[in-house]
């Protein structure tokens, strides 16, 4: 898809990551403590990318989307549509932490459905997203409102993570994703970001090798 602004490029990693795990719990070899502590890694990064976005949404760039005019029955239905991610993604994490303790058939069953349900919610919230609020988004990225927000968002994480962050989202991203990270991030700094900063994500990505 094309990405006109980092919002496609966050879903795109959460969507890539959420069949990454479908595919592994339907690999799983039952008993593999050594498998079950790979994957339960994993999904702490993206528990944590996916809460980090959607607390970035609702605390700084819905209000200022509220500013900018967009439909305030808009932004209901999409926080809404963010609860019941945040009960999805506590069925994974719940499902994930008795995995690691007891990776047998019964656990990898039960993680495998709570990760369908959470695929389920994350693509229905991301397309309603994408359809409705993205092209006011993308609208409005050159505005001194949506530019005070993103200087807010900058300051919630520190270097590191930042750099996590931007190794994340360039993991096995559509070249589309990468030239929209590159367009935004100057090349050297995606390079310090991804590449020194952001290195622990290394141990992350050995998940999915």
């Amino acid at each position: 898809m094309e990405h006109l602004t980092l919002n496609t490029v966050i879903h795109a990693a959460v969507r890539r990551d959420v069949a990454r795990f479908q595919q592994a719990l339907t690999a799983f070899p039952i008993g593999s403590r050594e498998r079950a502590a790979q994957l339960e890694m994993a999904w702490q990064n993206l528990d944590h990318q996916l809460y980090h976005h959607h607390r970035g949404e609702e605390t700084i760039f819905w209000p200022a989307l509220r500013e900018l005019g967009a439909d305030e029955s808009l932004v209901g239905d999409l926080g809404g549509e963010h609860e019941r991610l945040a009960e999805a993604m506590t069925l994974a994490r719940n499902a994930m932490s008795a995995l690691a303790s007891d990776p047998s058939e019964a656990k990898v069953d039960h993680a495998r459905a709570a990760f369908d349900t959470l695929g389920d919610v994350v693509d229905t919230h991301f397309t309603h997203e994408e359809r409705d609020l993205e092209p006011m988004l993308a609208g409005v990225i050159a505005s001194p409102e949506w530019k005070r927000a993103q200087a807010q968002i900058r300051k919630t994480q520190g270097p590191a993570a930042t750099g996590v962050l931007v190794a994340w989202l360039l993991d096995n991203a559509d070249p589309d994703a990468r030239r929209f990270v590159r367009h935004e991030i100057p090349r050297p700094a995606v390079f310090v970001l991804s590449h020194v900063l952001g290195r622990s994500y290394k141990r992350v990505a050995a998940a999915w090798q």
